[in-house]
Parts: C-alpha cells; structure tokens; sequence
C-alpha cells in the first residue's frame, strides 16, 4: 500500500510541474495568468471590479503578494487601478484591452488542449478520469491536511 501511495504521490507531483509548464505564456508565469483568470472571471460576474483584498481572498495569498504580481500586470499594460466612485479610498483591478484580450487567447489554447486530450483519450477514458479527479477533489477537501493527520 505504501508504494502505491508513493506512486500515486510522484504522479501528482509530475502533473503538478507539467500544469505549471503549460499555464505559461508569451513569458507570462503561472500565477500572473491564474491574477488574469481571477480578474476576468470576477469583474465578469459583477458589477464592480475586484479588489486587491478580494484578490488576496480568492488566491489565499498576502495582499503584499498581489500586489507585486499587479504590479507586474500594471506595468506591462494588461491591467489597470481604478479609484472606486464611492468610496476613494478602495482601489479596484480591471483587465485593460490588452489584458482582456490576453486573458481570452490564453483561455481558448487551454480549451484546445484539454479538446485535444478528450480526443487522444477517447470518451470512456476521459469519463473515468473526470470522475477519479472529482473524487480525489472530494477527499482532499473532506480530509483536509492538519496536524492531527
């Protein structure tokens, strides 16, 4: 049982490094796009455009930590700070032109990959993976790491 455990562990750990060599684009690194996908996906869903607080919530990083990674964002012209009407002194993140169009090129090319995977695997194969990985979300949520365990 161990061994398989080892396994299991080393195949997460390869697939790990792998999704993090494949969420990098045009010199992006993984954690600027995942700031953009945030980004999107928020200001999308609401009226008002997302905070660095709400940035740090969601990312369950420091809100230092965002902010050298809007900083980076800011500088190269994909995002942009917004003073909020009503209240001066909140400052909101939007995606520029630039950083909207960005963000949709990067997510169509994850979309053509995973397109590609359900074709090289097939529709049963992809089926059981999609069901594995969901259960393994499950447990890993359900068993959360703490000192106890």
């Amino acid at each position: 049982m161990e061994e398989k455990a080892q396994q299991l562990l080393h195949s997460l750990r390869k697939f790990r490094k792998l999704a993090d060599i494949n969420l990098s684009f045009n010199g992006y690194k993984r954690s600027e796009i995942i700031m953009l996908f945030i980004i999107h996906q928020e200001n999308n869903k609401n009226e008002k455009e997302i905070t660095i607080s709400q940035l740090s919530s969601a990312l369950k990083i420091t809100s230092p930590s965002v902010t050298q990674v809007i900083n980076v964002l800011e500088k190269d012209g994909v995002v942009k700070r917004i003073n909020d009407k009503e209240d001066g002194r909140i400052v909101r993140i939007a995606l520029t032109e630039k950083g909207a169009s960005l963000t949709k090129e990067i997510l169509q090319k994850i979309e053509e990959k995973y397109i590609h995977l359900v074709q090289y695997l097939g529709d049963k194969k992809s089926d059981q993976l999609i069901s594995l990985l969901q259960e393994v979300s499950d447990y890993f949520v359900r068993n959360k790491w703490d000192e106890t365990n």
